[in-house]
């Protein structure tokens, strides 16, 4: 087979970048993997998704658009000022050196060599290293055609945004791969177990879909999160779990699922796949003090705690141990515990399909409990009395709630199902549980919000039409620092227009790419002209959150954890 020129592959940029359908996307993308190898295909994965790598390596090329209007300059005898105000009359780099390129033919690179030339770029650090990648940038923006130019300069700004999901793309190889969707499936277990879209790419091309029915956890790879759904009344247990339930309590920290290697390296992970290990070394001390096995993946919570008090402290003062500096200093400033509640891999066992039961015998014979690393605490039960009572207890202790599992569930890597049940409650006349929203535009303050944005307009994702729907805006609930430091949280992810897989009937001064979490809480849910959320399901409109305030940023959650459109119209119906 031929090699696949990179010129091919930013048409298919072009082409993806012209739809908002999510049917139409699969399509482009499937004609274009019947005709690429499997090297290449994996390559495709990762620039598709905006990526050099998969996300957990944390390999990243976002340049500043500083440094890449100097080299758009230096490839087109242009100075930076010229660029820069090209940049602001156009609003996109992409554009401005497609346009300054109009004539230029380039040399045909593949696929893999421009994919080498972006790792170079993204590795290199040091002293020197900024001129070292504008000049290798502008060599590359030199010897290309203008089309290649413009993906090239979005994909270094971190700015490709095309809107293809995690799903549709795995739609798109099971059409490529067997003329349906039907093995998507298989796909997203892959994907779920691996999590990098480049590799089950990759084995789906070289070995098959069927083969990717084995996939296996690894040691150091992080394994997509079971997430669990919602419910506002303890009797609705019964509606979707039969017989024993584990009922733990729900902790409010930050869950981390930790990998120990037979290298004894330990690694930790966020929700979202970032690599945190740096700023817990206490929890990588607790855990070679417990481990009593050579490998092991495994999940808790990290909780703040009150040393003098033993009380149980929340997310917010956690969030302070997020930092690169001083991190020696808020080990003291922040005590913490880490409470294992699963085992997902030990010593070349995986333990996915293991029901819950056994899989907390696992975890309760690898680990001795020390100062640091404590068993998440729980109990089996049948009883609604006893989860209630439990509840109770929780709640007392410094818990947001508890988590109601089936006891003869399987892990189900990232899924969201009926097998876990969250309960949360707080004692207002209100909705019990809160809702992670995605940011997808914002109103510009007056008055003592002047400079900043005096409200936020939020969404739910739909992951099965890849699509973001408005459900509130907020407001409320906002210190005065949070309110200055919104600019400097949101502005890197504006937008000159509404992103195409937003859908609202409201307008904003500003809109921004859906990327950053916020938590929500409001009154009660009603149905609305203007907001989207559930409206091909509702008559007179969409459904919308009433009198919302904002409770914390999600740091630990992508924009595709965010609470679903079906959530909310459970809730809605109930």
């Amino acid at each position: 087979m031929p090699e696949t020129t990179f010129r091919r592959l930013a048409e298919v940029f072009s082409l993806l970048e012209k739809t908002s359908s999510s049917l139409a996307m699969i399509d482009i993308l499937s004609e274009f993997f019947k005709k690429i190898s499997p090297k290449e295909a994996k390559i495709s994965a990762y620039l598709i998704s905006g990526e050099i790598s998969p996300s957990y390596a944390n390999l990243e090329l976002g340049l500043a658009k500083k440094l890449v209007a100097k080299a758009i300059g230096k490839a087109t005898n242009k100075t930076q000022t010229e660029v820069e105000k090209l940049l602001h009359k156009k609003g996109d780099l992409g554009i401005v050196v497609e346009d300054l390129l109009e004539t230029q033919k380039g040399r045909k690179y593949s696929i893999e060599e421009v994919f080498e030339e972006l790792k170079k770029i993204a590795k290199l650090s040091g002293e020197g290293s900024q001129e070292e990648k504008i000049n290798l940038l502008a060599n590359l923006i030199k010897n290309v055609s203008p089309l290649e130019a413009k993906y090239i300069v979005r994909l270094v700004l971190g700015i490709l945004r095309l809107g293809v999901g995690e799903m549709t793309f795995l739609y798109s190889i099971s059409k490529a791969l067997t003329g349906t969707k039907e093995k998507k499936k298989i796909l997203e277990y892959a994907f779920n177990v691996l999590s990098d879209l480049g590799e089950v790419t990759f084995q789906a091309l070289e070995k098959g879909i069927e083969n990717l029915k084995n996939a296996k956890p690894v040691a150091g790879i992080p394994i997509r999160m079971m997430l669990a759904q919602r419910i506002k009344d303890l009797k609705e247990i019964k509606e979707h779990i039969n017989g024993k339930i584990s009922v733990e309590y729900k902790y409010d920290g930050e869950r981390i699922q930790a990998h120990v290697k037979k290298d004894k390296e330990i690694i930790l992970f966020s929700r979202n796949h970032e690599n945190i290990t740096s700023q817990f070394p206490d929890v990588i001390g607790g855990i070679k003090g417990t481990f009593k096995g050579k490998e092991t993946i495994i999940e808790g919570e990290v909780v703040a705690l009150d040393l003098k008090t033993e009380k149980l402290l929340d997310f917010q003062t956690l969030m302070t141990r997020r930092r690169k500096y001083n991190v020696k200093e808020y080990i003291k400033k922040v005590p913490i515990r880490y409470f294992l509640f699963d085992i997902l891999y030990l010593d070349g066992k995986p333990l996915l399909q293991e029901n819950l039961l056994k899989r907390k015998k696992f975890l309760e014979e690898a680990f001795v409990e020390n100062e640091l690393v404590k068993f998440a605490k729980y109990i089996i039960s049948e009883s609604e009395e006893e989860t209630e009572e439990f509840f109770l207890e929780a709640i007392k202790n410094g818990a947001e709630g508890i988590m109601i599992k089936d006891a003869n569930s399987i892990y189900q890597a990232g899924i969201r199902g009926w097998n876990w049940i969250k309960y949360k409650k707080d004692y207002h006349q209100e909705i019990t549980d809160t809702f992670d929203l995605v940011v997808i535009g914002a109103n510009y303050g007056s008055g003592k919000r002047a400079g900043t944005f005096g409200s936020l307009l939020v969404a739910a994702f739909d992951q099965n039409k890849n699509k973001f729907y408005s459900f509130t805006k907020v407001g409320a609930g906002f210190t005065d620092d949070d309110l200055k430091n919104l600019p400097k949280i949101l502005n890197p992810f504006k937008i000159p227009q509404k992103y195409k897989m937003v859908e609202t009937g409201m307008e904003a001064d500003v809109w921004f790419e859906p990327k950053i979490v916020m938590e929500v809480a409001g009154a009660d849910i009603t149905i609305s002209p203007v907001h989207t959320v559930a409206k091909d399901k509702i008559k007179k409109g969409g459904l919308a959150l009433r009198f919302p305030r904002f409770i914390r940023w999600r740091e630990d959650k992508k924009s595709e954890d965010a609470t679903t459109v079906e959530e909310i119209y459970q809730m809605y119906k109930k």
